[in-house]
């Protein structure tokens, strides 16, 4: 398989970004690694989606 991923610089001009529109995977966030993921409360899925769509 050939590597599709080309990164030149870590410190260059950001062309490109791909996101993944919040699903399921939010109902499945416990409050115990909240930390880990710098965020303050579970994200409530249908507003997550609101804002990714606009």
């Amino acid at each position: 398989m050939t590597d599709l991923i080309h990164v030149y610089s870590e410190i260059g001009k950001l062309e490109t970004v791909m996101l993944h529109r919040p699903g399921r995977e939010l109902e499945n966030l416990s409050p115990d690694i909240l930390n880990r993921m710098l965020i303050d409360d579970i994200p409530y899925l249908k507003i997550a989606q609101k804002e990714h769509d606009y």
